[in-house]
């Protein structure tokens, strides 16, 4: 069933599938969400879903049968991933976001029967050069021997700016009353990230974050002491200590920056019942993400810190 190296991560889940899967009902959703901090990992479970439901032997984990190979391959006639840099038709100039044509496309290939169990994997994607936290993430699940889409590629999380509600909402039918063997599975980090009428026609599974070895947050402490309540006034050294640190650990800022998001992530799970607090950090969040965006643009990483904590304040 699921690889062993998914099984000792994610017991709960997989254990699930394996339970519903043996099931000749098979008592899961046609429309399911993956919630978390970990996308790779959950893009992983998703194509272990769809090998699992398409092997045509004893869908032990190193199974070499065509279906099989052909999902480890990215192969598949009936496994697509849909985000905003796959699966498109030829007719699709869109570059940011899932379009109504590709899900239009969906719905039009549903209407012809399948030999085959049809898995549409919605994502978030980023092509181009992996970066240090990337290949961290992705290392741990090296052995399972799965290609993805396109070379330098990573799955991103869903959000609403991705998959817009125009696109989302031309899928409902199809997820409503889908032909038989049809599974709808759907990346993000946080359910809200997706519209509600998605939300609600799913099953929605939290998978839990393996970053913690990913992630250095320990020489952040001492920089976001004060935080929320950073001063103004003390950005300037606040920044010049953080470079210190990380230069002095040969960190890329775009590591940094990565450390930073999850760090005031795990301030969210430690402050759940602080509302406001809650709020302000998830609007931080998204400023850090903006300066990740900043740093493909050859702006000093000084400049980009100072704008970024002078944002905190």
């Amino acid at each position: 069933m699921f690889h062993s190296v998914l099984k000792r991560k994610f017991e709960y889940f997989t254990n699930y599938f394996e339970t519903a899967m043996k099931n000749a009902k098979r008592s899961f959703a046609q429309s399911i969400v993956l919630y978390g901090q970990d996308i790779a990992a959950q893009y992983y479970l998703a194509l272990e879903i769809a090998r699992l439901l398409n092997c045509q032997k004893d869908t032990a984990s190193d199974c070499g049968c065509i279906n099989c190979s052909w999902i480890r391959n990215n192969q598949h006639p009936a496994i697509m991933t849909i985000s905003k840099n796959d699966n498109k038709p030829s007719d699709d100039t869109s570059s940011k976001v899932i379009s109504i044509k590709q899900t239009l496309m969906i719905n039009n290939s549903l209407i012809n029967s399948s030999d085959y169990y049809r898995v549409f994997i919605f994502c978030d994607s980023q092509i181009g050069e992996l970066s240090e936290i990337s290949r961290k993430q992705l290392a741990p699940y090296a052995e399972l021997g799965y290609k993805f889409p396109q070379e330098n590629w990573m799955p991103k999380p869903l959000n609403r700016e991705v998959l817009i509600e125009a696109s989302a909402n031309s899928l409902l039918k199809s997820i409503e009353e889908p032909p038989e063997r049809t599974l709808f599975i759907f990346l993000t980090e946080d359910k809200e990230d997706i519209i509600e009428t998605i939300i609600s026609r799913s099953q929605c599974f939290y998978v839990p974050s393996n970053n913690s070895n990913v992630f250095d947050i320990d020489f952040l402490a001492a920089v976001m002491a004060d935080y929320p309540k950073i001063k103004k006034i003390d950005v300037i050294n606040t920044v010049q200590s953080l470079i210190s640190a990380y230069e002095d650990m040969g960190y890329s800022l775009e590591y940094v920056l990565d450390c930073l998001e999850y760090y005031l992530a795990q301030m969210i799970k430690n402050n759940l019942e602080n509302k406001i607090l809650v709020q302000k950090i998830k609007e931080d969040i998204l400023k850090i993400q903006h300066s990740k965006k900043q740093t493909e643009s050859y702006i000093k990483p000084q400049l980009i810190l100072e704008d970024l904590f002078f944002s905190f304040c």
